[in-house]
């Protein structure tokens, strides 16, 4: 029974490792998808800016600031959609961040259970 434990607690420490590398993993994927999401976030603010301004203008800045505006929503819709073809990879290193950890979690429950129950088979 003991070497049943033992199996246990070195699977449980392998799923650990396992579970370490896949959480880093998501947390560099995680830092990488909040970049792109700030960098969003201020095209639109810029965007939003350059719309909600009241100073008149004439024909030629009006001209250079209907080509800004449209040079930022080109790059707001392409940060959209940059942030929409990550967020299937960004969910499913979720998944296997928490499947991992739970994996590694529920493990380390087996090999304790199972070192309780030899213990308590001597005594």
């Amino acid at each position: 029974m003991v070497g049943k434990a033992d199996m246990l607690a070195q699977l449980e420490r392998l799923a650990r490792i396992k579970a370490e590398r896949e959480l880093k993993r998501f947390a560099a994927f995680s830092l990488h998808m909040k970049q792109a999401q700030g960098q969003a976030d201020a095209m639109r603010t810029a965007l939003d800016q350059s719309y909600r301004s009241q100073a008149p203008l004439s024909v030629a800045e009006a001209r250079i600031a209907s080509a800004q505006a449209g040079r930022s929503a080109r790059d707001l819709h392409q940060a959209e959609q940059n942030l929409a073809r990550m967020l299937p990879r960004f969910e499913a290193a979720r998944l296997d961040a928490a499947r991992e950890f739970g994996r590694a979690e529920v493990l380390l429950s087996l090999s304790a259970q199972s070192r309780a129950k030899s213990n308590s088979e001597r005594y």
